[in-house]
């Protein structure tokens, strides 16, 4: 029994010295870190401080070389700086919207942000027992309550504009479809005059060579009103390239001028077919030209003696 206790004693005697060892070196571990610390510290308020002092330095060096005009521009802005701190950290009644100031406002006041005092009239309002802050704080809110009144009045504004704006519009787009509804109709009553014109010439047996034409290619047309169906009389096709015979250049070119009226009024309308019959035309008219050109020069022969005379 005694070797036991002994034994436990010397173990218990071992783990405290270990753990003394172990407080011992978290103690001076710690105590080290807390001593780095401080080390750091001092190290940064020293370059701090050193900073602090090449920037006095380097102001008064400023200071010292600076001229008359410099150094009253320095203390312009200064003064200016000082002013801006002092304005932003006194509460105005004026809202951060409108953005005046003492010295830009279109008023032309210099103590616009300072809240104006009626006494008189605070007394009749029963409101002269408030302090200088609340009557600044109430004049704020009225001025807010303002110019959010002129901005909805603003907005309504707006909106009635645009309204006014989109039935204008509307209008104009109303107008315009009714001019081209009066363009497309003046160009079929201008066509239809000239299907008149047509039939009335060859009623009367004096039929020009647009007249054959457009009798011809209104003969297939599937959309003929009852009116010319009752009108239309009975004729005889013919091939189309017999109106062109015994034309003259003036007939050729009258008869050019009358498949351009007819193909814009028809629009896509037989547009092949005037397209095809106004090459045909052109090709005739070259060859008549060609033609009374022959006719009405000089023979090959008597022109060359005739050159040779003038060269002699």
């Amino acid at each position: 029994m005694g070797k036991e206790k002994k034994s436990k004693n010397r173990k218990r005697s071992r783990s405290r010295s270990r753990d003394e060892k172990r407080s011992r070196k978290r103690h001076n571990s710690s105590s080290s870190s807390s001593s780095d610390d401080n080390k750091l510290e001092s190290k940064l308020s020293d370059e701090r401080s050193r900073r602090k002092k090449e920037r006095k330095l380097e102001k008064q060096r400023l200071k010292d070389t600076e001229t008359a005009e410099e150094r009253m521009l320095r203390r312009k802005e200064k003064k200016l700086k000082k002013d801006q701190k002092r304005k932003a950290a006194v509460e105005t009644s004026i809202p951060d919207e409108l953005a005046y100031t003492n010295l830009n406002n279109p008023f032309n006041d210099t103590k616009l942000t300072e809240t104006f005092v009626w006494g008189k009239k605070l007394e009749r309002e029963g409101k002269s027992h408030l302090s200088r802050k609340e009557i600044e704080k109430e004049a704020r809110k009225r001025i807010e309550r303002n110019l959010h009144e002129a901005q909805e009045f603003k907005r309504v504004r707006d909106a009635r504009l645009a309204a006014r704006e989109d039935m204008d519009m509307m209008q104009r787009d109303a107008d315009r479809r009714e001019v081209s509804n009066w363009d497309s109709k003046e160009q079929q009553f201008q066509l239809d005059q000239a299907k008149e014109r047509s039939r009335i010439r060859i009623a009367q047996n004096r039929a020009k060579a647009i007249d054959i034409l457009s009798r011809y290619i209104r003969y297939g047309d599937e959309d003929k009103t009852d009116e010319e169906k009752k009108n239309e009389e009975e004729f005889e096709l013919e091939d189309p390239l017999s109106c062109l015979k015994d034309l003259t250049s003036d007939d050729y070119e009258d008869l050019i001028e009358d498949i351009k009226v007819y193909r814009r009024l028809e629009d896509d309308k037989h547009m092949s077919f005037w397209t095809d019959f106004r090459t045909i035309v052109d090709d005739e008219l070259k060859k008549r030209r060609e033609e009374d050109g022959r006719r009405e020069g000089i023979h090959g022969s008597l022109k060359t003696e005739v050159m040779a005379m003038f060269k002699v």
